[in-house]
């Protein structure tokens, strides 16, 4: 069997515990920098907490908050894999796709942003792209990418 991240094992211990002393076990812990910070009886919306948050499940699900920010919460759950130690988010949470239409997709954002920058001095505070782009690179509405929002056309 493959090991479980910390995340998986500090949730395992949990249960493991609270099932031998007769408790009732949650149904999700939340994580914040290897932390553990919350625990609930669902996930909920990813609104309420941080981006970059780890949500276990007591049947060892993992989910990461991405999008958003650290006032507003987050945008969104994406679903991650529990063998993998996920490191403290500093800043974006976001995961983009790595296939070859994504990273062109990107690439041109890249040199958007460069090009904004370079000729405003600063960054947009929003970007907006095509339904399928946003799909395509494996973003949610309301995720932030190098300190800019990136919205969908509707």
């Amino acid at each position: 069997m493959k090991r479980l991240n910390k995340a998986g094992e500090a949730v395992r211990t949990f249960v493991d515990l609270r099932q031998k002393g007769g408790c009732a076990v949650p149904g999700v812990w939340f994580f914040s920098g290897g932390k553990l910070v919350a625990s609930a009886d669902r996930l909920g919306p990813a609104r309420m907490v941080a981006p970059g948050t780890i949500a276990v499940s007591a049947s060892g699900r993992q989910w990461m908050a991405v999008g958003g920010d650290p006032v507003n919460g987050a945008a969104g759950w994406s679903f991650v894999s529990p063998y993998i130690e996920h490191e403290p988010v500093k800043g974006d949470a976001v995961r983009f796709n790595d296939n070859a239409k994504s990273l062109k997709i990107r690439s041109k954002l890249d040199a958007y942003l460069d090009y904004y920058q370079e000729c405003k001095g600063v960054l947009p505070r929003t970007v907006v792209l095509r339904r399928e782009q946003l799909f395509t690179v494996g973003a949610l509405p309301g995720q932030v990418y190098k300190g800019v929002r990136l919205e969908v056309f509707v």
